[in-house]
């Protein structure tokens, strides 16, 4: 992924002004990529999809590769968080995220939030970027909630997170 960042080009910027339909690329809650509402089953161009996602200085989500930057629709988040691994205990416990098509890094445990529908999300690409984790990472994670005086924490990485409080 490039960390400069990448614009919209002025002749789909014009169309999309006009009201002009274009094809619309979408990544859904669930992390499954659509071209006007139709699944994509190509594994290869899925891995391209998700290693290309980008933002626009003003926040447009794109796909962007080179000189090819295409306006995408994201309905919940754009990174996924497929894994998750401990290493160390105590203070000296570390975690580990594995992020869909993008490898591994090292989760920063003051990133953790819940959002819709109670899902798991945390900031990635050193807090750049969002991403959901899925079901068997979330469990992981989840794992280590506790409640206290009404509030949900998490005991990771030797800090407790607070998640929010009960409704």
């Amino acid at each position: 992924m490039d960390e400069s960042f990448p614009e919209i080009p002025e002749e789909i910027q014009k169309l999309i002004a006009s009201g002009e339909t274009i094809d619309e690329i979408r990544i859904d809650g669930e992390g499954k990529w659509l071209h006007n509402g139709v699944l994509f089953t190509n594994e290869r161009i899925i891995e391209f999809f998700n290693r290309s996602i980008s933002v626009t200085r003003d926040g447009d989500w794109v796909v962007h590769y080179d000189d090819f930057v295409y306006p995408i629709v994201v309905e919940d988040a754009p990174f996924f968080i497929t894994g998750v691994r401990f290493e160390g205990f105590g203070d000296f416990e570390r975690a580990f995220i594995t992020v869909r098509s993008l490898g591994e890094e090292e989760l920063d445990p003051d990133t953790i939030s819940v959002g819709k529908e109670n899902s798991l999300y945390c900031r990635i690409r050193g807090g750049k970027y969002p991403a959901k984790f899925t079901r068997s990472p979330s469990f992981e994670i989840l794992d280590r909630l506790e409640e206290s005086d009404d509030i949900f924490y998490l005991n990771i990485c030797g800090k407790r997170i607070s998640l929010r409080e009960k409704i």
